[in-house]
Parts: structure tokens; sequence; C-alpha cells
């Protein structure tokens, strides 16, 4: 049996600290009745992707772990493989004799694969990065002669599909310049990846009730702001789950100075830029702050995080422990005490997120699949509908860019997608052009609804 293993952090004072693994860092191991075995050359090949590559303190936890998982799929895929090479036909593979056929017969499994976590069928997404996982490893495989032969014989790459014309709202553009793309010859055509879902204007703002009030907006019975701070911000901004975790005290001081010198309409409608470090691929880039915001998160500050951030001492005074504020802009509540005054993990805002959305009765109907077994021990998949949030953190993100997207067009910028991408620091437009825009249609335009930020701010707000 191959299972997923972390590295322990060994002590500082441990001559082999420096070059042992991080903390955190994903290996496998295959258990028998001999013992266990580190999967070597799957060791060496994330230590080379990730740790050596990026380095010990740059590396991405959650990427690393899904490439090792990916891959720890593939291999309790060859266990139940039958190998014809061995006498009487054993059952397991080992991983250098596996094949192209193997891989195909894998690829074909993926697509009746149930999820342990959602309980649905895989997404087309999780698919391909899977078969993304798989494929890389056999490359750097045969690159370094771990793997004799060619491990997957088909080199020529197929076009993606192109979308109809009457379907792409930005078709224009794209006269004159091939608007396929290349995928991997072993794809499975699984229809278009990368949906976006962003939030309608009535969406918005019953999820914006139920996240809690804006510190300033005064309540009978005062709830936290926290939760509707940050998916405030991310609407705005465009900034992800892990980066609003991210953000500083000290960020919202140095912009409240500058808030500070602003004149009166400026800080009514305008926006200020905050340089974040903390984003995905450690690639820094500007975001521009709605002004209103500002005062809000000052308040926050003052009064709900330091409310958070005295109970925490006071908590861990009473048990001897040792607290140390953290620098995080959002931390947990006051209550539940043993975790007051922490700083905030991005689950839960998530969690927060599609907690408000259930509450909104923003849902929407999902399909799990659930393994039923009868009194002989037969199983049988059974198809269960049940409700669920109608959408996740991320869908801020994408309604600030399609939002932003009706904007520019609504001011004639020529290249509307442009200053788009570099807010939500794409490394090329077309991730920007042919994924977050996918949307843009006439039918998306009204659903998402001509609105501007100011316009989203508050419920009820009566504002131009």
């Amino acid at each position: 049996m191959i299972t997923l293993w972390k590295a322990n952090e060994l002590p500082k004072n441990d001559p082999l600290s420096k070059s042992a693994l991080p903390e955190g860092f994903p290996f496998l191991v295959v258990e028998s009745d001999e013992g266990i075995e580190i999967q070597e050359h799957v060791l060496l090949y994330l230590h080379e992707k990730f740790a050596r590559r990026k380095g010990r303190r740059s590396w991405k936890k959650n990427t690393a772990e899904a490439y090792a998982y990916d891959l720890r799929d593939w291999f309790a895929f060859l266990e139940v493989c039958e190998n014809e090479i061995e006498e009487n036909s054993k059952v397991g593979k080992a991983w250098d004799a596996a094949t192209e056929d193997d891989y195909i017969n894998y690829r074909e499994a993926l697509q009746d694969a149930v999820s342990p976590h959602t309980r649905q069928y895989l997404s087309h997404s999780t698919i391909r990065r899977r078969q993304s996982t798989v494929e890389n490893f056999y490359k750097e495989a045969e690159k370094r002669d771990w793997y004799v032969g060619t491990f997957l014989k088909t080199s020529e790459f197929k076009k993606g599909r192109i979308r109809p014309a009457d379907r792409d709202a930005m078709v224009h553009l794209r006269a004159g310049r091939d608007t396929t793309r290349e995928l991997s010859p072993y794809a499975e055509e699984v229809g278009e990846t990368g949906v976006v879902h962003p939030l309608s204007t009535a969406e918005w703002r019953g999820v914006q009730r139920e996240l809690g009030p804006l510190p300033s907006e005064p309540e009978e019975n005062p709830r936290p702001s926290r939760d509707r701070l940050a998916c405030e911000l991310s609407l705005t901004t465009g900034i992800r789950v892990d980066e609003a975790a991210s953000l500083t005290v000290r960020h919202i001081l140095k912009l409240n100075t500058d808030y500070l010198l602003l004149s009166e309409e400026d800080r009514e409608y305008g926006y200020l830029k905050l340089y974040i470090t903390k984003t995905k691929r450690l690639k820094p880039r500007n975001v521009l702050v709605p002004c209103y915001l500002i005062p809000e998160l000052v308040r926050y500050i003052d009064g709900e995080r330091t409310a958070a951030v005295l109970a925490g001492k006071a908590y861990s005074t009473k048990h001897g422990k040792k607290y140390k504020e953290p620098d995080a802009l959002f931390v947990n509540h006051a209550y539940p005490l043993q975790h007051a005054g922490n700083a905030i993990q991005p689950a839960s805002l998530s969690h927060a997120f599609r907690q408000a959305c259930k509450a909104a009765g923003v849902m929407k109907t999902v399909q799990e699949i659930h393994v039923v077994e009868d009194d002989d021990g037969n199983e049988t998949e059974v198809s269960v509908l049940r409700r669920a949030a109608a959408h996740c953190y991320h869908d801020l993100r994408h309604t600030f860019a399609v939002t932003m997207y009706f904007n520019e067009v609504d001011n004639r910028k020529p290249e509307p997608w442009l200053p788009i991408k570099e807010l939500l620091g794409h490394a090329s437009v077309e991730t920007t052009r042919d994924i977050y825009l996918k949307v843009v249609t006439i039918e998306e335009k009204a659903r998402a609804g001509k609105v501007s930020y100011r316009a989203k701010q508050r419920v009820g707000g009566n504002h131009d």
C-alpha cells in the first residue's frame, strides 16, 4: 500500500537540519509486510521541483501536496494493475514497468472516479491536473534515466476547441490569429475547464447581509465584521483568500496615512494602491483598495481585533502559555478563547463565506455518489442529490474580474482586460481573457449587472 507522509522539522542544533526536508514536505511511502520504504524517485522529483528550485522558505506547500497526492493516486492504480510480464499474471506493477497502455487505462478510470472529499465525480480540471502530474513525472524520469524507454509514445499535440463566434464576446479581437490552444494528446475531450462563477448583484447583497455589518454600521445586536471586511476586500480588489489572510496591520495603517491626506471626494469614491508580496507564485503586485473600506478596516483594528488579541493574551497568561500578537490584519474572534487573537487561516474565511451563502439561500443542487454495501457484501453506487452553497470564496475574485471588465467597456477602454490582468497578477493576458472573462456574453452581462463597486458596497445604499 502506498501512503503519503510529511517530513518533521529537525531541531535547529541538529547538524543535518540545514540539509533536511522542510517541515511538512510530502513524500510517498510503500507499506508492506516487510516494512516501509520511501518511494525514492518521487521524493527526488518533488524535491527538485519544489524544495531545491524554490528554496526551503519559498516552496508552495499546497501545490507540493497536490502533486504528491496525484502521484499517490497513480501508484495506487498501478498496485491493482495486472502484470502480464510476471508468471501467473501477478497483480501489481512497478512504476518503471508501466506502459502507455496502463496510462490510457488510468485516464479512462479517472472519468468514473469519485472524490472521497466531495463524493462527486472528479472535475475536468482535476482529471487534467492529475494527468499532467503523471506525464511530467515520467518526462523527468526519462531525462534522469530512471525510466528506460519512452513512457508515452504519442508526441503530437492536438488542438483545443475553438469557441463558436456567436458565444465569444471578444471575437472581434481575435481576428487574424489562431484561437486554438495545444492540449496533451492524452487529454480527454471533457469540455471547457476553468469555468468562472461571478456573483450577481442580488446574490452578493444576500450574502453580504449574512456576513455581518461593517464596523460603522449600527446594529441592535452587534456581530463581528471580520468576515464581511475580508470578503468585501476580495470583491473590490480581486485578492485571493490566502492573500486576504496574509494582509497585515501595517498595510492598513500605511493606507490610512495616505487616506487622511485625500480630499473628501477622493475619500468617498477613490482608490489607494496597496503593494502585496505574499501572492501566488510569490509575484508581488499592486491592488487598488476602495477608500471607503480604509476607515472601516481601521475601526476593525481598533475595536474587534484589539478585543480578540486581549482575549488571546488573557487566555495564554491564565494557562501559562506565551502569546505573541500576530502581524496579521485578520485574527480569530475573541471566542472560543483557546484560539482567540491568532492569525486567521484562509480555510476559516472560506468556510465563513460558504456559510453565509447557505444562510442567504444562495444554493445549488449537486450530485454525490455514495457506495452502499448490501448484506452479501456487494457494493453499489447510489446517486444522491443534496443542496450546497452556490459559490466559493474564489468566486469573489471572479466577480471582481467580470465587473471591472464591464466598467472598462462602459468607459470605452480599447483593451479592457489589460488592467484586469495587472490587478489579478496573471502571468499572461490569455489567462485573463480566455478564462476569467469567458463568461462575458450578453446573458452573463445581464446576470453580473452593469453596476459599479460603489453600488455593491452596502445593502440598501442610495448611491449613484
